[in-house]
């Protein structure tokens, strides 16, 4: 699954120069330096929205740097990188690029049993890994130690699944079958807690959290003057801008969260708007709000920006928008814009016009929808959260209904490409 690779450019950035560099050289010294048998995993753990997956990118890119990354895989639910089959094949396949003689025994393996990449984990896992290692090391060859990184684990299809990579990882360290060490971040899920509480794998796993909290703000404060600078320069505005009072009620809107900080930025670069100026405005005017979101809720204020995006929507094409969110979800089919714009009966200029207003949360790239943030699409499903934009809500019915009609004319009409089948939640 190349889409999954570190260097795929369907990834998120890594993180800005200067910030969260405590958590880049911990686990860059941490790989680099040769771990501790009993730490041959770090786990890096957090809520939505406090940098993980940027974190990953960084250290990635340093790992690949020196020459110490096997491969790294970043799981993404929105945009449907979440099947647990490709996770053990995909890394197999970037090592081998690496490794030749790896390479070599690899094609071997998938010529004699093309089905391996069917089969279920332990089986993938052994034949992909342990047994050519065995086979490397039976011929002599030093295979020294490299990081695998497993990005947005709570992202992957099942949490059967989920539980299960964690302990396969943990079996083949005790039983040291591969040269790895793993670095895997994640959300703070119930079921992985427990995992990684479990007395094998507790004993071999660093385990760091990530917070939400304000202790970061000088860094979002650096990153938002940075890009707010590139902004402002393209549209040629007065210097310095934003107003250091602007730029400190951005800061504390964030409240410690990048994740509100990158899509700030991104609103406000917006071209398909009144410009910088009337952006930013739009976002200041949220923090005198009296309908903003409860504390209590870890995005409560990326929630209310959720809000104010979809409120900026036109409403003479705010079902659109509905729509190709609901077919992306619905459908059992990558986000492919030529697929769901023919399901949907859309032309180009209509479904890039829909697009368009979605520009801080999702991007058109090389073909496909690509979402920045799983926590766009959680917020969209959610009608506590996205209140009368929500996909799920009784208004949408009629909307589901329509869908189904149209896969029924695109089921019997032989010149489109036919749709797989509705996802089991339709």
């Amino acid at each position: 699954l190349p889409a999954a690779a570190y260097d795929s450019s369907e990834h998120p950035r890594n993180c800005h120069p200067g910030t969260r560099m405590q958590y880049i050289d911990q686990i860059v010294n941490w790989g680099l330096k040769g771990s501790d048998p009993g730490h041959r995993i770090f786990w890096l753990k957090g809520p939505a929205g406090v940098g993980k997956s940027a974190i990953s990118q960084s250290c990635a890119e340093a790992f690949a740097a020196e020459k110490r990354l096997a491969a790294a895989f970043f799981f993404s639910r929105p945009n449907q990188r979440d099947n647990p089959q490709r996770l053990f094949t995909s890394i197999s396949y970037q090592w081998a690029s690496k490794r030749k003689s790896y390479a070599e025994i690899l094609k071997s393996t998938i010529h004699d049993d093309p089905t391996i990449v069917d089969k279920e984990l332990h089986h993938q896992f052994h034949h992909l890994f342990v047994f050519p290692l065995q086979e490397l090391a039976s011929k002599g060859e030093d295979i020294s130690e490299r990081v695998v990184i497993i990005d947005g684990l709570d992202e992957c299809a099942g949490v059967a699944a989920q539980q299960t990579i964690v302990q396969i990882v943990a079996a083949s360290i005790q039983d040291n079958t591969t040269p790895f060490i793993w670095l895997i971040c994640s959300r703070l899920e119930p079921h992985l807690i427990a995992t990684f509480k479990s007395l094998q794998i507790s004993a071999m796993t660093h385990q760091e959290e990530l917070m939400v909290s304000r202790a970061i703000d000088n860094e979002i404060t650096k990153y938002l003057t940075d890009e707010l600078a590139k902004i402002g320069m393209e549209h040629d505005l007065p210097v310095p801008w934003p107003r250091e009072r602007d730029m400190g009620t951005l800061v504390n809107l964030s409240g410690g969260l990048f994740i509100y900080a990158n899509t700030v930025v991104r609103f406000i670069g917006d071209h398909n708007s009144l410009g910088p100026e009337d952006q930013l405005q739009a976002v200041v005017a949220l923090a005198t709000n009296d309908t903003k979101g409860s504390s209590e809720h870890p995005l409560s204020e990326l929630d209310f920006f959720y809000l104010l995006i979809m409120q900026r929507v036109p409403a003479k094409i705010l079902q659109t928008v509905q729509w190709i969110l609901l077919a992306t979800k619905t459908l059992n089919v990558q986000t492919d814009v030529k697929r769901n714009r023919q399901f949907l009966g859309l032309s180009p200029s209509q479904f890039r016009t829909a697009c368009r207003t979605l520009h801080s949360v999702m991007k058109i790239e090389r073909g496909w929808i690509v979402f920045y943030h799983a926590s766009f699409m959680d917020f969209m499903q959610d009608p506590q959260r996205s209140r009368q934009f929500c996909i799920w809500k009784d208004a949408a019915l009629a909307l589901r209904t329509e869908l189904t009609q149209r896969l029924q004319a695109v089921c019997n009409d032989p010149d489109i490409e036919p749709y797989c089948e509705l996802h089991a939640c339709y």
